[in-house]
């Protein structure tokens, strides 16, 4: 097959060796910063790129502030233009794709698998997280996992792998889930359940804080009650669970990762969605 890979940061580029090494013809755009094999082709010109190509493969998260997700490139390029690119028939695969970006590709009559919908896909990147959250957790502490406080926000495909992985390295682990269901669970699993209404009154005993909920949950009282000595780690996108201009300002120890995965496991990371987009091509043609 002929893939194109537009965009994306070092993932992608393992990407791209992985469906070189599977025997595929691959090419490559907005990439023109990354180390690749000599094989791959690091195109000047977007339609070059995906002409011809059976699978257009775009980052996770495809977009960011409304372009193409291409930290390894200085081109900058909306996904309505990248879109009216392609030809019909090909399969477009991306993250966390926009409605817009999904109209217009079936306007042009393309394929189109979002990776951020695939359960398989979502377990593993999910999984990666975590542990990526807890190397960052001990990098950026003095302190020990082990017999710490940790408390998870939310108790989600990132928060429930995290708050248990935690536990299991001996952190007194709380979760605080504004569903009761979630809170039962926890509970069930030897977690500490917390209501988010009770957060402001108990946040200032705990050593690390971990949010997961992309939505403001920490109120500024609460977010003042954190102790000066605990880290406090953003994993949600924007705009996150807390107000991290505030944190900075009153002094917390306050750090944002974005796209965990690929910056603490890429090679993992590309296995992931090398599988993925296998996953969608598979279906398509069944």
């Amino acid at each position: 097959m002929r893939f194109a890979v537009v965009g994306g940061d070092r993932r992608a580029a393992l990407l791209c060796s992985l469906l070189l090494q599977d025997g595929h013809r691959v090419h490559s755009f907005a990439l023109e910063q990354a180390p690749l094999p000599a094989e791959i082709s690091k195109e000047d010109c977007l339609q070059a790129c995906v002409y011809a190509a059976d699978c257009v493969i775009l980052p996770t998260p495809a977009q960011v502030g409304g372009f193409l997700n291409a930290p390894l490139s200085s081109e900058v390029l909306s996904l309505e233009a990248l879109v009216e690119a392609l030809w019909p028939g090909q399969l477009l695969c991306g993250g966390l794709l926009s409605e817009d970006c999904c109209r217009a590709a079936r306007r042009g009559k393309l394929h189109v698998a979002d990776i951020m919908r695939r359960a398989d896909f979502v377990a593993g990147n999910a999984a990666l997280t975590a542990e990526g959250a807890i190397s960052l957790l001990m990098e950026e502490s003095e302190r020990a996992l082990r017999d710490s406080r940790a408390l998870v926000l939310g108790f989600g495909r990132i928060g429930k792998p995290l708050a248990l992985s935690l536990a299991a390295l001996g952190a007194q682990t709380a979760v605080a889930a504004r569903d009761g269901a979630d809170r039962a669970l926890a509970s069930i699993l030897g977690l500490n359940p917390l209501a988010f209404s009770q957060l402001e009154g108990l946040i200032g005993d705990f050593d690390f804080i971990v949010n997961t909920v992309p939505a403001p949950i920490l109120s500024e009282a609460a977010l003042c009650c954190v102790s000066p000595e605990a880290v406090l780690l953003e994993l949600a996108s924007p705009p996150g669970g807390y107000d991290r201009r505030l944190a900075e300002n009153i002094g917390l120890h306050s750090l944002a990762a974005p796209g965990l995965p690929g910056r603490y496991a890429p090679y993992s990371a590309a296995l992931l969605l090398r599988t993925a987009v296998y996953g969608a091509i598979r279906e398509l043609e069944e």
